[in-house]
């Protein structure tokens, strides 16, 4: 046992450890404490820090906690209960354990009145009064995998329980107004890719017999109506009694409701709308969803009558006609708009309905034919009776089975805004955005057109977009690399190949600067993942994360910066001292998706170029034969280990990719403002769909897929799926960041030219428009020299049939 006093030192001075060395010094810690403080401050000190369950540390947070008051509410019955918790809050729980908290409640309240703290008539009082209970219901974790990316992080630095029990207060970068957004956009996004695949069917059929289907309403309802309720208190036998339970006097008034619309409208394919004054109906959120039995399938009037635990809605055609027989392929269909809704429920069938609205007639919601026959009708009781019904407009919905993940950060701090891991933390903890390594598709080309710009690459640079057959890795096999189109545009400029994603002359960009500079330049800039040694990597045919994606294309907003992702802005202890952690982003567990593709490179450490496989030793070989040393490049000499890009060239990125925004793959987003850059990635047989891009004041990416691998669907490209997630949040973050034009550096100067050849405009030119050049590379200027590709015999072994090569 322990006093007081010791339970002061030991909470705020020791650990929690169990052992002799730590009972000497929390009995040795006493003395000195008695001896600096009066009873009453000691007393103090350790109501004030006391744990009380629940989470709750000190009586304030108790009170408010289990009450929702302050201290100075706190009545003689409500004080019995919180002092009762001091022995053993588990044990004495009123949630968990409500007869032990109230036996234990009289013995306090006992005490007080023998000892003469209260009156007798206080002390009566007091064992009678009812006390309204906190419902304490799991609440949704705010920002759940970015919340759980840090507690992960800080437990490997501060160890599990000092993490729970050091009282900390973690301060981070995390904009909630954006990251409501961003969470938001990505469920009603996956919804619809999940949607245009088909429904997945009901949850469950309770049967056609009405006894069963009222039994579920009944329980439904009393489900909800607790989940509305704020608190409880016990009742005689100690069962809890919520504020909202199912009103007697409602399901009365329902059922005459019931009996005078038989009367009038005597047929079944027309249910009974909602009774006036329901407590259900009015807590019902709009936009949320919830389980309802469907009680009439009517195809006449292409409607579905559903019951939420005894509030009616009504789904209509335009609600209801997406719901086609679930197929996922990665082939093209031919499909139409469901029109029975019989065809895909049947009375009984619990299925999953979003609230549109709570009150509204079924008149405008009837197929347009069978209200003019409606309107025909010779009684016009009944018809009004049927004008008159209100419902709750609802929508067929589903929970969707394919993934995703947004990242968002400034460019100039490196401090995460947004973060969503997932459709919903609480159906899977894995981070989709750190954890899981994904095929880039085209969504890395930005990093090759980068790396071609050191090389002597210009926007107005011709190259060849013509079939080509390269050698393979067996004898006779070549590799006939094609555009996602299957057709080629012969000579095309630089910009063009990069705002239309034309896959060959990214492959003969990659191949004509060489894949060394590609490993060099991406190990510069910070990318973090492990490319192949080929030109499969020109294609984005490895795995890489959403947050290594998104910081490097921060480099291109930023003049060339390397950015280090930030999430925590600070962190005081329990005293209010700043806790000093160096924040390190580790690198997760990893799930690498394309290893059964690639997986034996993949199985070799591959720190650096030197370091690959026997086919890597060879190409570095032939390279270090046929590359003399070279001239100083310009655009590599006032780099530094923060300065990893040109700043010039990295605006000349901006522009480019300002065009594929404005013009190319990425149109789709034009409309929020004229100032953002990005790109599309959509990976074979559409595995993989991206879509990252940034403004001048904030990068982000977003994911789609499905974790096992699996085709999304036909066409469901970085621009159908993940493109309108990304714009929606956008439009936010430029409300919030602002919307201004990139900053241009000195060095770069415009010369309008033609779209189409790259050469100077000639004055009228329909094509023409203003071009952005680092200065003395623009059209006319001498050139830098390039080294001629045609010399350098690349290895048969490099090139291989792979089909990724198709669908980019």
């Amino acid at each position: 046992g322990s006093t007081i006093t010791q339970q002061v030192a030991k909470s705020l001075l020791l650990t929690r450890d169990r052992s002799i060395r730590r009972k000497i010094q929390d009995f040795l810690l006493a003395l000195r404490i008695e001896e600096k403080f009066t009873k009453e401050e000691i007393l103090y000190l350790y109501l004030n820090q006391v744990y009380l369950g629940g989470g709750y540390y000190g009586i304030h947070a108790a009170f408010d906690g289990y009450f929702g008051k302050s201290l100075e509410e706190a009545t003689i019955a409500e004080s019995a209960i919180i002092a009762g918790l001091l022995v053993a809050p588990g044990r004495y729980s009123p949630y968990r354990n409500p007869r032990a908290a109230k036996m234990r409640q009289n013995y306090v309240l006992r005490r007080m009145f023998e000892t003469g703290k209260i009156t007798e008539e206080e002390y009566r009082a007091a064992q009678v009064e009812q006390i309204r209970f906190q419902d304490r219901r799991p609440s949704r974790f705010k920002a759940g995998h970015f919340s759980d990316w840090i507690r992960q992080r800080l437990i490997r630095k501060l160890g599990e329980d000092e993490l729970r029990n050091g009282g900390y207060r973690i301060y981070t970068t995390l904009n909630w107004r954006l990251q409501k957004k961003a969470e938001d956009e990505m469920m009603r996004g996956l919804k619809e890719i999940d949607k245009r695949q088909g429904y997945s069917g009901p949850l469950k059929s309770l049967g056609s017999d009405p006894e069963v289907i009222r039994e579920w309403e009944l329980e439904k309802r009393a489900e909800l109506l607790r989940s509305f309720s704020s608190y409880f208190v016990l009742n005689e036998d100690l069962e809890r009694v919520y504020e909202f339970e199912i009103d007697e006097e409602w399901l009365e008034r329902r059922d005459e409701h019931l009996e005078k619309w038989d009367e009038v409208v005597g047929e079944r394919r027309f249910v009974a709308g909602n009774v006036e004054g329901d407590r259900l109906l009015a807590s019902l959120e709009g936009g949320e969803m919830y389980p309802a039995v469907v009680l009439h399938a009517d195809n006449w009037q292409r409607l579905i009558y559903v019951s939420v635990g005894g509030a009616i809605g009504i789904i209509p055609f335009n609600h209801f006609r997406w719901a086609r027989e679930r197929s996922i392929t990665n082939e093209r269909e031919n499909w139409s708009w469901v029109t029975r809704p019989s065809d895909i429920v049947s009375p009984g069938d619990v299925v999953l309905a979003r609230l549109i609205r709570r009150s509204v007639g079924i008149w405008s919601h009837v197929h347009a034919p069978h209200r003019d026959q409606l309107a025909e009708m010779p009684d016009k009781d009944k018809l009004q009776k049927i004008r008159d019904a209100r419902y709750m407009l609802m929508f067929l919905d589903q929970e969707p089975e394919v993934e995703g993940a947004l990242l968002s950060i400034s460019p100039q701090t490196g401090e995460i805004v947004s973060f969503v891991g997932g459709y919903d933390f609480r159906r899977s903890q894995f981070s989709r955005a750190t954890q899981a390594r994904r095929q880039s598709g085209s969504a890395f080309k930005p990093l090759v057109f980068a790396a071609a710009l050191e090389e002597g690459y210009t926007p107005s640079t011709i190259v060849l977009d013509t079939p080509e057959a390269l050698a393979g890795v067996e004898e006779g096999l070549n590799w006939k690399p094609r555009n996602y189109d299957g057709q080629f545009k012969g000579p095309i400029t630089f910009r063009n190949a990069l705002e239309q994603s034309r896959n060959v002359p990214t492959i003969k960009i990659a191949e004509d600067i060489g894949v060394r500079k590609i490993h060099e330049f991406v190990d510069r800039v910070g990318f973090n993942a492990k490319l192949p040694p080929d030109l499969t990597l020109s294609l984005g045919t490895f795995g890489s994360t959403l947050l290594d994606m998104v910081t490097t294309f921060g480099i291109f907003p930023n003049g060339g910066r390397l950015i280090e992702p930030k999430s925590i802005i600070r962190i005081v202890d329990r005293h209010g001292r700043e806790v000093v952690i160096e924040e390190e982003i580790e690198e997760d567990v990893i799930v690498d998706t394309y290893a059964e593709e690639y997986g034996e490179i993949e199985a070799k450490e591959l720190d650096s170029f030197e370091d690959r496989d026997e086919v890597d030793l060879e190409l570095a070989a032939q390279i270090e034969e046929i590359v003399e040393e070279e001239k100083i490049n310009p655009f590599l000499e006032n780099l530094t280990d923060t300065q990893v890009y040109d700043e010039r060239l990295a605006y000349i990125m901006t522009n480019l990719l300002r065009g594929v925004v404005l013009h190319g793959t990425g149109r789709g987003a034009s409309h929020i403002s004229s100032f953002l850059g990005g790109k599309t990635g959509t990976t074979n047989n559409f595995v993989d769909a991206w879509f990252v891009g940034f403004s001048s004041n904030v990068v982000t990416g977003v994911w789609t897929g499905f974790d096992d691998n699996r085709p999304v669907g036909w066409a469901e490209t970085g621009a159908r799926s993940a493109l309108p997630i990304w714009s929606a949040y956008m439009s936010e973050a430029l409300r919030v960041f602002g919307e201004n034009d990139f900053r241009i550096p000195s060095g770069i100067i415009n010369v309008m030219v033609d779209k189409e050849t790259g050469e100077p405009a000639r004055r009228g030119s329909q094509s023409s428009f203003m071009e952005a050049f680092v200065e003395g590379t623009e059209p006319g200027a001498r050139p830098r020299e390039r080294q001629d590709p045609s010399t350098i015999d690349f290895d048969a072994d490099l090139f291989e049939e792979d089909e990724y090569f198709i669908n980019q």
